[in-house]
């Protein structure tokens, strides 16, 4: 017999993993001294523990270590066969992740600069350089920033199981074809409305303004955008935002520039990130513009 050093540098092992294996009934010595505790082992245990190092390495988990154990060489052979059957499969799985991933990555990319393109677009037309005041080295700084905002979104882990999709006025579009479609529509103003890009729909009644929220801030009469963008107070970092406007020409709402040009002026403030903001847009019932500033509790 073999003390536990000796059985241990027979196995190029050390002591720690030995102690281990006979704590959880899977390589115990052939004999324990009752008054010293000394562990001793046989010659014959190093091919066991030759196995279970194999095995451990292979991926088998403990149990099924302890089982292949008791049995034959041709039938630890088998299942060496099925483990790498098993991680073939799993390996063939991870590679079609890695493909779609990099597709649904390069898919919401090409999505999001096709929408600030279009947006760059929108802003140097003269009815929107008069509602936002817009010089152009500021609609390309504005539109540049509305971009490295949404970028970070096509990398993201929080995507929908990597999948690409467009919400607009409530429907939801998935798919790399569905999008492109969508933002082709989009382009050709054939579309109007919400859109948003990786979430889940909003409910009508988070998406209205409540009872609970604190009214921080409103203007009214108001003629242009600009007039209510020079003139918002800072908002406090990490609280939640929504922007109500009731406007009395309901085609600026319906178009989609003019949410994200407000929102874009918005992030030109350095708000991005630091406070969740959204943005509502009803029809005024007085003939005048109305903007109300509403903070989440």
């Amino acid at each position: 017999m073999m003390t536990i050093k000796e059985f241990a540098s027979l196995c190029g092992c050390n002591t720690q993993t030995l102690r281990y294996y006979d704590k959880i009934d899977l390589l115990k010595p052939v004999k324990v001294d009752p008054w010293s505790g000394y562990r001793y082992y046989t010659k014959s245990q190093a091919i066991d523990f030759v196995k279970i190092k194999n095995l451990q390495a292979a991926d088998f988990i403990i149990e099924e270590v302890k089982a292949l154990l008791t049995m034959p060489d041709t039938q630890v052979y088998e299942a060496f066969d099925r483990k790498i059957a098993q991680q073939s499969r799993k390996l063939e799985r991870i590679r079609e992740i890695q493909q779609s991933y990099l597709t649904e990555v390069n898919t919401m990319k090409k999505l999001i600069n096709s929408f600030c393109d279009y947006l760059l677009e929108k802003a140097e037309e003269p009815e929107m350089i008069r509602e936002f005041c817009l010089e152009p080295s500021n609609a390309v700084q504005m539109v540049e920033t509305l971009r490295s905002f949404m970028m970070p979104l096509a990398d993201s882990n929080e995507q929908n199981d990597n999948s690409v999709n467009l919400i607009m006025n409530g429907s939801t579009y998935e798919g790399e074809e569905a999008v492109e479609n969508i933002t082709s529509l989009l382009r050709e103003e054939k579309l109007r409305g919400d859109i948003r890009l990786n979430a889940e729909p909003i409910p009508e009644e988070d998406h209205q303004p409540t009872d609970d929220m604190e009214t921080v801030w409103q203007l009214h009469g108001w003629t242009y955008a600009h007039e209510v963008l020079s003139q918002i107070p800072e908002l406090e970092t990490g609280k939640g935002y929504i922007m109500l406007l009731k406007l009395h020409q309901k085609h600026n709402g319906e178009n989609l520039s003019y949410p994200l040009l407000f929102i874009g002026s918005m992030l030109m403030k350095d708000y991005g990130g630091k406070v969740e903001l959204n943005c509502n847009i009803e029809q005024s019932e007085d003939g005048k513009n109305h903007f109300f500033l509403l903070r989440k509790p």
